[in-house]
């Protein structure tokens, strides 16, 4: 038997594991599950998914490329837009007429009533047949899109597999381009996005808008939505040809239009009494007022018209509401009684040829101010189309409802060829406080607040032929009643000289003044003369405005007409 020697130990034999095929196995199969989740994941993303740009059975709206709240309906084989998209998108000055279930729609030129429900309607007031009415559907109004297109140069095209209806506005320029790179046409502007529709490269496309570096375009083949920039080369710019004839409104080339109103009461005036009117071109006389249910009263004559045209100056009729505020609001709120008003209106301007109308509407209530520029939306065109000129009075910018707010001369001096602003009555002959008739410092202040709102070239500076002497009465207790008597030019020079006073110069009113006291009564006239009107006139020509108008002939001078004409034409 050996022995084991002390210092060795028995060897032990080495241990070695088997892998875990099983664990192996498994996580393997994990690991593959996992990737091929993500990549199902990864090609379920928006950007590998074809969608449909419309995918509802409602046939959306695209104005411009941008998708509108609205939807299309069909019937008859025939589209209908609602009337609040042409209202939002085309035309905000459409008009719906609750009362009388009927569209109105004005151009530069024509004026069109479209009722509910029918096929005839009116064109500048006279028969015209549409091809399909207007239609009520769940409590909307829709419009046939045949002849809208026509009315206001926009192109409808209905992509009927996509359910969408694209509006352009044909007045703007159409970018054309090329696709460079094959690409996809994409329901967003983001590659996250899904996509439409493969698109190849050298298709040829209409870009519409730019969106944060993708272009919306529409296709040749119809189809629409985004594409990168980086893959489209842009080349020509069409415009379309759109021939309309625009109407110009008279004026004195190279002059200032010079007008004056011819007060007639009941009688007109004697034409032979009339003397020499210098740079004159325009004569208004007031002839027509509004009376109940619409009616025009005329005082017209036609040995007046002969004439004003005999001497060479434009006839503008004035037309003014009476300055009634019910007869006013009675007419402005009825279609019907509009049309009435305008019909007569068309008539005189043919039965005494004249060249234009002058409205004077004034003391109107404030909830009509929307409605008076709807009735003058639709006189202007129908004068337009005879080529006669529209002109209205609208005064100062001032806190009265009924005297100034009331009128929307932003929106007025849009329609009509000229606003002729009333600069006088600053001071009006009720008014508590004795003062000028217009100082100029209120003149030019008035009118820098008017052609903030409205073009100089369309303004006209109405200025006073006329003033006020006024009379304060101070009794015991010092109280100080205040009243006034309008003056001509020529009955302030009779008082002036029959009283001896000496004529001051009042640096705030930029004006002559003379003043008399007698006992307890003070006597005070802001004269206007040729000082004043020739400040009046500077003002014209340092705001280049269309012109200036005098109320009235008769209240000048003998020998003012040849002083205002040397003002006129010279030099500011």
């Amino acid at each position: 038997m050996s022995q084991i020697p002390v210092n060795e130990t028995p060897s032990r034999k080495k241990i070695v594991k088997k892998p875990n095929l099983v664990l192996i196995s498994m996580s393997i199969t994990l690991i593959l599950l996992l990737i091929t989740a993500s990549v199902l994941l990864f090609l379920t993303l928006p950007t590998f998914q074809q969608v449909e740009l419309n995918p509802s059975i409602e046939i959306n709206i695209y104005f411009l490329g941008q998708k509108t709240k609205y939807s299309a309906i069909e019937q008859e084989n025939q589209l209908y837009v609602p009337f609040e998209f042409i209202k939002d998108y085309i035309d905000n000055n459409i008009q719906w007429d609750t009362k009388s279930n009927l569209a109105i729609i004005t151009t530069a030129r024509e004026v069109y009533h479209f009722p509910l429900g029918q096929r005839d309607g009116l064109l500048n007031l006279q028969p015209y047949s549409l091809t399909y009415p207007i239609i009520e559907e769940n409590s909307v109004i829709y419009l046939p899109i045949e002849p809208l297109n026509s009315l206001y140069d926009i192109e409808f095209n209905n992509l009927i597999e996509s359910s969408i209806l694209l509006v352009n506005d044909l007045t703007q320029p159409t970018q054309k381009g090329i696709v460079t790179n094959q690409t996809r046409l994409r329901e967003k502007a983001t590659l996250l996005s899904g996509w439409i529709a493969n698109i190849n490269a050298g298709q040829e496309l209409t870009v519409t808008r730019e969106e944060d570096g993708w272009y919306w375009i529409q296709s040749d083949n119809g189809q629409v939505g985004y594409v990168e920039k980086s893959n489209v080369e842009l080349t020509e710019i069409i415009t379309a040809e759109i021939t309309k004839k625009i109407y110009q409104p008279w004026n004195p080339i190279g002059k200032p239009v010079v007008l004056t109103w011819e007060h007639v009461i009941t009688k007109n005036p004697d034409t032979s009494k009339i003397g020499n009117l210098s740079s004159l071109q325009v004569v208004s006389p007031t002839w027509f007022h509004l009376q109940k249910k619409g009616l025009v009263t005329n005082i017209a004559d036609v040995n007046y018209v002969n004439w004003a045209h005999q001497q060479g100056f434009q006839l503008w009729g004035l037309f003014s509401n009476s300055f009634d505020l019910d007869i006013t609001h009675e007419m402005l709120n009825d279609v019907d009684l509009r049309i009435n008003v305008i019909k007569q209106l068309l008539s005189y301007v043919e039965l005494y040829q004249l060249d234009g109308i002058n409205l004077d509407f004034e003391n109107v209530y404030l909830e009509d101010k929307e409605l008076l520029v709807q009735f003058v939306r639709e006189l202007t065109p129908l004068m337009h189309e005879k080529d006669r000129t529209v002109s209205m009075d609208v005064t100062f910018i001032s806190s009265s409802d009924n005297w100034s707010m009331f009128y929307d001369r932003k929106s007025l001096g849009e329609i009509v060829d000229y606003l002729i602003v009333m600069g006088y009555d600053e001071h009006w002959s009720s008014s508590p406080i004795a003062g000028s008739v217009a100082s100029l410092p209120w003149v030019e202040n008035g009118l820098i607040r008017i052609l903030e709102e409205v073009p100089n070239e369309k303004v006209i500076l109405g200025v006073p032929f006329y003033t006020r002497l006024w009379t304060e009465v101070k009794d015991e207790s010092g109280k100080i009643t205040v009243s006034s008597k309008a003056f001509s030019m020529e009955q302030t020079i009779e008082w002036i000289a029959k009283n001896n006073l000496p004529i001051l110069y009042d640096a705030k009113s930029g004006q002559n003044y003379a003043e008399l006291i007698e006992g307890n009564n003070t006597y005070k006239v802001w004269i206007e003369d040729e000082l004043s009107m020739q400040k009046r006139i500077d003002i014209m020509k340092k705001y280049r405005l269309a012109g200036i108008a005098a109320w009235r002939r008769g209240f000048e001078t003998a020998d003012f007409w040849s002083v205002f004409a040397e003002y006129i034409s010279s030099r500011p």
